[in-house]
């Protein structure tokens, strides 16, 4: 562990640079940055406080329900939210609101040691939860030594990432023994961080399972609907790099069969609209964030805006789910299942292998693993208009298997603080 904070006060300058060097890429917040650096812009609030981290979007979405458990858990509580990207920042700032004033968010510090320091100096947390596989050394350790309790919750580990783990406490980095208790993902999970530490590793479910509802704009909803008509719609969210290809070559082909087909494209990052438009060639398009309106002759629809994937999910019958046929590991099934949206995905779903097993086992969702296949199976979507609701029934019904993880997760943690 000295040598990890000796290098990070070294490695400083370079660190500075690349966050700059990331303002200038639009992909941090300059009048934030500040906070990368430790330094608080927001006051803290009297009494206890929690600090909870989630490091993107999806981690964020699921870490909600914890929150509120956390809130209802004690009238004096605050929670500092933590995040790292300038979309999770903006989801969160959306629903803060909600909390009435006991959620604060600022940016994660970069994990070097002064930085660190200044963070938690100021905000000083009764408390510190990290969520899912965010795991830095100088936080955890300075966290923990300044005498917060410090949780690891829907802690996930790959086989390849457990192997290096594994290796590093042979040499003696031992920093999954700084937390006070890990909460699993999954069984196996559970199996893996159990070679990484003596601590007991708990388990009771994936809290991705217990996700918030996506956010529903009525009035935006009845505005696409207009717009579209009567049309067929196909709907490919949480797209990645090389995947909207496959999705435009799809429309493509689809659109023979079905001439009046509308492909909305909603990409994970829409900050990458430009690169994606480009993929366009001759296609008739209209933007979100342009405010564009849907045409007659409109063939793809880029939803390139933050906080309206509830909106789409609410609007299709059926959703491809990307981040699947891309190595990335998917994404979150049940945002589009709680609001009625039957779900298409890759076969890379490893980031929620066990509830896409559980749908799977249920007929529940749709698995697909090359875009012949994708094209097939949302041909069979479209032809069949009550297919997608059956299948969303299906998963709902999942969905109810899995309550109440978030309340385990929170009252464990009382009963380990007291």
């Amino acid at each position: 562990m000295f040598i990890y904070r000796i290098l990070s006060v070294l490695l400083f300058p370079f660190i500075e640079l690349y966050l700059f060097y990331r303002v200038a890429k639009k992909k941090e917040d300059k009048k934030r940055l500040k906070e990368r650096f430790g330094y608080a812009t927001k006051p803290r609030p009297e009494g206890d406080l929690v600090w909870l981290h989630a490091v993107s979007v999806g981690e964020a979405n699921s870490s909600l329900i914890l929150v509120d458990e956390i809130l209802k858990s004690s009238p004096q509580i605050s929670i500092l939210f933590t995040t790292t990207t300038l979309t999770s920042a903006a989801i969160i700032a959306a629903k803060i609101p909600q909390f009435s004033g006991r959620v604060i968010h600022q940016f994660l510090p970069v994990d070097s040691f002064f930085c660190v320091k200044n963070f938690l100096n100021f905000w000083h947390p009764q408390a510190a939860i990290f969520v899912e596989s965010e795991i830095w050394p100088n936080l955890i350790f300075e966290a923990r030594r300044s005498g917060a309790a410090t949780f690891l919750v829907n802690a996930r580990m790959s086989e390849k990432s457990a192997k290096k783990w594994r290796l590093a406490r042979m040499l003696g980095f031992k920093i999954f023994d700084q937390f006070t208790a890990i909460f699993a993902q999954t069984f196996d999970d559970k199996k893996r961080f159990e070679k990484l530490t003596d601590r007991e590793i708990l388990f009771f479910g994936n809290l991705k399972s217990q996700a918030q509802n996506l956010i529903c704009d009525a009035a935006k909803l009845d505005e696409l609907k207009s717009q579209i008509g009567s049309r067929k719609i196909f709907v490919a969210a949480s797209t990645h790099k090389g995947e909207e290809e496959i999705v435009i070559a799809a429309h493509q082909t689809l659109k023979k069969e079905f001439p009046d087909l509308l492909t909305i494209l909603i990409p994970r990052h829409p900050n990458r609209a430009d690169e994606i438009k480009n993929l366009f060639a001759e296609k008739k398009f209209a933007q979100r964030s342009k405010n564009e309106n849907i045409a007659s002759a409109t063939e793809i629809y880029l939803a390139d805006t933050l906080g309206e994937l509830g909106t789409f999910y609410s609007l299709a019958d059926f959703s491809f789910l990307g981040g699947s046929l891309a190595e990335v590991g998917g994404h979150n099934p049940f945002e589009p299942i709680k609001l009625g949206c039957a779900v298409i995905s890759g076969s890379h779903v490893f980031n929620f292998k066990e509830i896409y097993q559980n749908l799977v086992e249920e007929n529940a969702c749709v698995i697909v693993d090359s875009q012949e296949k994708l094209i097939g199976e949302v041909r069979r979507f479209l032809q069949d208009e009550k297919l997608g609701k059956a299948l969303a029934d299906k998963a709902s019904n999942v969905i109810k298997n899995s309550e109440n993880i978030a309340k385990k997760i929170v009252r464990e943690m009382g009963l380990i603080l007291n």
